[in-house]
């Protein structure tokens, strides 16, 4: 006998989904995971991918051109310091030789209540005009840094580290920037020495990267970013740094506030050595995205949207998506797994970043048997420092500040 074929009719909820989505992994859940899983990819590649390869084609057909001309304003060198006696006097040494007028400079040493011999070392110098601005209680880079500018007498503020040996050209170099009357922040260039560590060789190649976007982001329109170890601003422009993040991060924004520009002289070069431990650059990395963090959400509801909509455009596709990298890469881990018998796509996706995560722990064991490879060297870099953000977004989040500034290099 012929039996009639049943015929189930899925049924629907109140909202009217049909209870065949959730057998069939189709229901608003599942794609509520794969629409978070390519807005993630999406940002980190546009960041780290998109973006730059933007900026560097833009940079060749809509390259802007700064006056550049040898004036002599009075400047401010502010060097802050805090038990730096293993390199102050070189350091001073190095600022008196700069190619710029003695009787139109001042040196100022900010010193965070050193408690070894940076400030008697700084004394020596008083007969060739170095003065010492010492504070007690260990207030902080930014807080020292603000201090420091309230009393510099100087039409241009110029600030670097100890540690920071500079190019004789550097200061001449970063003031003639300032005779184009659009300008109101200057950053010069970083340099390093260094070693054949892993740590070294990581940091080399994250250098390559950024001095080639940063000279893009510079001729296109204008830079957004300084650097802590040699950069300048004018007086006029100077607005005090918020505490617990970086005068490098806050004087460009506050340039872009009040409608200036910030431009890159890759010719004012400040030398510095790089790290070669593990631990000792992590816990750099670490300090800095914490300030970064803090320093996201100072900028957000200051952002100069009108006034300068290119500093925006920069900022949230190089430094802002960038620092989410770090607490979005975990993120994508786990939707992937989750979403792995979703689509082939998936599988695919899971095999290149085993593959990823796999090439980062093989330059890490060669780092530790004394082989490190350049391009693996890279990505254990790479990968440090999202570590490094993604820990430093939790301790945000539970309100943790930079409580005391320490020279880490």
């Amino acid at each position: 006998m012929h039996r009639p074929r049943l015929y189930h009719r899925p049924t629907e909820d109140s909202s009217g989904r049909r209870e065949e989505d959730s057998r069939t992994g189709r229901g608003p859940g599942v794609r509520a995971l794969e629409i978070a899983f390519w807005i993630l990819l999406a940002s980190a590649v546009y960041s780290l991918v998109i973006y730059p390869a933007l900026i560097i084609v833009l940079s060749r057909f809509l390259s802007r051109r700064f006056v550049r001309e040898p004036i002599r304003p009075t400047v401010s060198l502010i060097i802050s310091a805090f038990n730096e006696e293993a390199v102050i006097g070189a350091k001073l040494e190095n600022s008196l030789a700069l190619d710029y007028p003695r009787d139109r400079r001042e040196i100022i040493v900010a010193s965070d209540g050193s408690t070894d011999g940076t400030d008697d070392i700084v004394l020596g110098f008083a007969d060739q005009g170095v003065r010492l601005l010492r504070v007690e209680g260990g207030m902080g880079k930014s807080a020292l840094t603000n201090h420091a500018a309230a009393a510099a007498s100087g039409e241009i503020l110029v600030f670097s580290d100890a540690a920071g040996m500079w190019s004789t050209n550097a200061l001449a170099t970063m003031v003639a920037a300032f005779a184009d009357p659009r300008v109101g922040c200057v950053s010069g260039r970083v340099g390093y020495r260094h070693d054949d560590s892993l740590m070294s060789r990581g940091f080399a190649v994250y250098q390559r990267y950024v001095l080639v976007l940063r000279r893009a982001e510079a001729a296109f329109a204008s830079g957004f970013n300084a650097s802590g170890s040699i950069h300048a601003v004018r007086k006029a422009v100077f607005r005090p740094c918020p505490l617990d993040t970086f005068t490098d991060m806050a004087d460009p924004l506050h340039a872009a506030m009040q409608g200036y520009r910030t431009t890159f002289e890759e010719e004012a070069v400040s030398m510095e050595e790089s790290r070669s431990s593990v631990p000792d650059e992590f816990s750099a990395r670490l300090r800095i995205a914490l300030g970064s963090w803090r320093f996201l959400a100072y900028s957000l509801p200051r952002l100069p949207l009108l006034r300068s909509p290119m500093y925006c455009f920069q900022a949230f596709s190089h430094k802002f998506l960038r620092w989410c990298v770090g607490p979005s890469l975990p993120l994508l881990l786990v939707l992937n797994i989750a979403l792995l018998n979703r689509h082939l796509v998936y599988r695919w996706m899971l095999a290149g970043q085993a593959t990823y995560y796999g090439l980062t722990v093989l330059g890490l064991l060669l780092g530790r048997l004394g082989r490190p490879l350049s391009g693996l060297s890279g990505l254990v870099f790479f990968n440090l420092t999202n570590l490094a953000y993604l820990t430093s977004f939790l301790r945000y989040l539970r309100g943790e500040r930079i409580r005391r500034w320490v020279p880490s290099r």
